[in-house]
């Protein structure tokens, strides 16, 4: 049943449906094509429209109809019934002044007018309704307009009919399922494509579907695709079409992961030695294909390198994956980073899904916190990078891939190899070439640079003025070990730009690192001065300020307790000390 038939048939029923609940419909009527073919019929024993050509009225061939409302009063169009002969009426069903089709029924009265008026408001009724419909697939399906907004996406787009019968492609879906617009405009869909995820399901449910991963088999290959399904119907909540969506699964994730890798070597803030060897050898490194594996202390900016890395090598165009190896749950580390085939494990997507190392492909994999990947997964990470294909969970098929693989770890590899809870194997692929990010405090000098910088960064985003810093709050800074290196450096600044109100002071810094300071002075010794009288100056001042120094004298400079003696805060201590010249 091609698309114009199925139509007329769907609103015949309609129409006689709408009519006889308030009107009783006792003749036949019949639906013909010009060429005298047999569409559907109305039957009134049933009182519904079926479409049986046994049961149709039988035609001579030889009768011309005409494309009017009329009787053929003047032939008989067969057998005699009850001893009378049967006329036959007709009306034309016309599309844009056009005529498709015809109705038609019988009597056994010549010129039987009100036979004649039933005739002709059915079949300006059904024209009608065809009319509406065709209208409304022209602007939700196949619009010029539509087509013009289609072609400018780079996702393909495709128009069914509510029959099936697609009516609008444009070059991207075109060209992602290996098709030409012309070859399958007018088809079914079942005839075009093998697959159930481009069904007329959506109009039964009306729900639409929105990002689902499908497969489809194309020229005997297997591609993936993001695919959404939406139901479009008329201003009489009655179905017209379904409109598909359709995005390359590895271009979407592409250009998505691609957003997230935004670190250059110019990114990179340094003046010591130590950084500068180490951006050399990276960038050296980066115009190679060569695994890496980076080491260093959490907070040192690990994926900061890899990310330059990539974005100077010849793949900056593709693909940058991170997989934090260490937040992965252990059952699921093997489904994440290689896929898996539909009904593979319980809870699997229907249709599968693609593995990080498969969307990655073309790009980076950066696996980070490498030191934390299960042994049993190690080994299959082996064969990844010896073989550079995947087989996914429940697959048999070994897909290729293209990618390059960073690793890093904050871990001691060499010394996990020889206890046992790292293959040497793969210890020895992925550390073709090593890098080691110092830690912050084995950058001599860059301290004072990083931390104006991150000042400046968090003004800018907060809108706000950068805050002075005095040499003694640079010097607490310098102090400070920086456990969580510039990780830490970078939120302690952010707080303190936030909480300054135009200069940054010690109760603007986290009290680690004030506590650091005490430790550091606790052996440092203290000014002391004798308690005597000062002209002009207040005994309760020269009493405080004298209180303060024995104070120091007896906890031996550890401000933290000379405060809580006092029943001061150490903030409050800070600025008295300042303001008497103790520090």
């Amino acid at each position: 049943m091609n698309i114009q038939t199925g139509l007329v048939v769907d609103e015949v029923k309609k129409v006689f449906k709408q009519v006889k609940t308030d009107n009783e419909i006792e003749s036949e009527f019949q639906i013909i094509g010009l060429d005298k073919s047999y569409i559907c019929h109305y039957d009134p024993f049933l009182g519904e429209v079926v479409v049986d050509i046994g049961r149709a009225i039988n035609l001579p061939h030889d009768l011309t109809l005409l494309h009017k409302t009329t009787c053929y009063d003047d032939r008989d169009i067969g057998i005699p019934k009850d001893g009378k002969f049967e006329y036959l009426y007709s009306s034309p069903i016309n599309l844009e002044l056009e005529t498709k089709y015809v109705l038609i029924c019988t009597s056994h009265e010549s010129h039987d007018s009100f036979t004649l008026l039933i005739l002709e408001m059915l079949a300006n009724f059904i024209s009608a309704r065809i009319e509406t419909h065709v209208k409304l697939q022209e602007i939700f399906l196949m619009n010029e307009h539509m087509k013009q907004i289609t072609e400018t996406v780079s996702a393909g787009s495709l128009s069914l009919d509510k029959f099936g019968t697609i009516l609008l492609l444009n070059e991207v879906g075109a060209e992602m399922l290996g098709l030409t617009t012309d070859e399958v405009l007018g088809k079914s869909i079942s005839e075009v494509l093998d697959n159930q995820s481009f069904s007329l399901d959506v109009l039964k449910t009306r729900k639409p579907i929105l990002d689902k991963e499908i497969k489809i088999k194309i020229n005997k290959g297997q591609y993936y695709f993001l695919f959404s399904s939406v139901p479009l119907y008329d201003n009489l909540n009655e179905p017209i079409g379904v409109l598909f969506h359709f995005k390359d699964i590895r271009k979407e994730v592409e250009m998505i992961v691609n957003s997230k890798s935004f670190f250059h070597f110019d990114d990179i803030i340094y003046q010591c030695e130590e950084m500068e060897d180490l951006i050399q050898l990276a960038k050296k490194a980066a115009l190679q294909d060569s695994s890496i594996l980076i080491e260093g202390e959490s907070g040192t900016g690990k994926e900061l390198i890899a990310q330059s890395i990539h974005n100077y090598s010849s793949r900056s165009k593709k693909p940058f994956i991170v997989i934090d190896c260490s937040a992965i749950p252990r059952n699921l580390v093997e489904s994440e980073l290689f896929g898996y085939e539909e009904g593979s494990f319980t809870g699997s997507h229907k249709g599968g899904r693609m593995g990080k190392f498969e969307r990655a492909n073309g790009g980076t994999v950066f696996l980070d916190e490498i030191g934390e990947m299960p042994l049993e997964i190690q080994s299959k990470l082996l064969r990844v990078i010896q073989s550079r294909s995947i087989t996914r969970v429940g697959g048999h098929e070994p897909i290729p891939i293209n990618i390059r693989i960073i690793a890093a770890t904050n871990r001691n590899l060499a010394h996990e190899v020889s206890e046992g809870s790292f293959r040497h194997d793969l210890y020895y692929r992925l550390n073709v070439i090593n890098l080691f990010v110092p830690a912050l405090r084995d950058r001599k000098g860059d301290l004072p640079l990083l931390v104006h910088k991150l000042m400046e960064k968090t003004a800018k985003r907060e809108k706000r003025d950068v805050p002075n810093l005095s040499d003694r709050i640079m010097r607490v800074l310098e102090t400070y070990a920086w456990p969580g290196n510039i990780r830490e450096l970078e939120n302690t600044m952010e707080r303190a730009v936030i909480l300054a109100n135009g200069e940054i002071d010690y109760q603007q810094l986290p009290k680690r690192l004030l506590e650091t300071e005490n430790r550091n002075e606790s052996s440092t010794p203290v000014k002391t001065e004798p308690f005597i009288s000062h002209t002009g100056q207040k005994l309760k001042t020269v009493m405080e300020k004298q209180l303060i120094i024995n104070a120091l004298k007896e906890l031996k400079g550890n401000k933290s307790k000379v405060a809580k003696k006092l029943g001061i805060a150490r903030s409050t201590l800070y600025e008295k000390m300042y303001h008497y010249e103790l520090l």
